[in-house]
């Protein structure tokens, strides 16, 4: 593909497909798998529009005849890609999130295991182990759900996809959260490439293979 070609997305009975290669998208268009009617967007345009309303996408032979008018998909929604400031901070809320449940929990736990051991010792690494285990399944468990997002993305407007658009499952949430260890070994580069990605992508998030959209 060359490197001047551009993505589109299309819609079809309201549902999102894509990114495809322009020239992929005039071949769906040539054999009348798309009609000039069908909504399309790329990054370089404001809103979803007719395909024929688009100059030089479609190729010649493409004008068929009208289809009965379809309802704007819910991709049409699409507000863009989250960028580093915002993701930045929504991190420091799930952050002071898990502080406090840390707190609370760790707190708890100290209470009993003194109370049944008569004894501090091991505490602290059971009560590491726990962190992670709440960290993991506080991400994991929020941006699987149907809202997509933990309390601090929900806060900002934000929300984690599949590379399509799509919700994630815990598996592929799962991925993305031990994928930050790795953005953390880099120095944070890892992080730092959400600024500079044209995608705005962490290299965890590439990894797991998903983005972080606005909601």
């Amino acid at each position: 593909m060359p490197m001047s070609e551009r993505l589109w997305y299309y819609a079809v009975d309201g549902r999102q497909e894509g990114p495809v290669p322009e020239s992929a998208l005039q071949q769906l268009f040539q054999s009348q798998r798309l009609r000039p009617e069908t909504l399309v967007w790329a990054e370089t345009m404001k809103d979803w529009m007719c395909a024929s309303s688009v100059e030089g996408l479609l190729p010649p032979g493409s004008h068929l005849p009208p289809a009965p008018p379809i309802a704007m998909p819910v991709a049409a929604a699409f507000a863009g890609y989250a960028g580093f400031w915002k993701r930045f901070a929504a991190c420091l809320i799930d952050g002071f999130v898990l502080m406090v449940a840390g707190f609370v929990v760790g707190f708890i736990f100290g209470m009993v295991y003194g109370a049944a051991t008569g004894s501090v010792e091991g505490a602290e690494a059971i009560g590491n182990l726990i962190g992670v285990v709440m960290g993991w399944l506080y991400s994991a468990l929020l941006e699987s759900s149907p809202r997509q997002a933990t309390l601090g993305k929900m806060a900002l407007g934000i929300k984690v996809t599949d590379v399509d658009g799509n919700p994630i499952s815990f598996a592929k949430a799962t991925g993305r959260h031990f994928g930050k260890i790795l953005s953390v070994l880099t120095l944070f580069v890892g992080f730092i490439m959400v600024g500079i990605t044209e995608r705005k992508q962490g290299l965890h998030d590439m990894m797991a293979g998903c983005l972080v959209v606005n909601a």
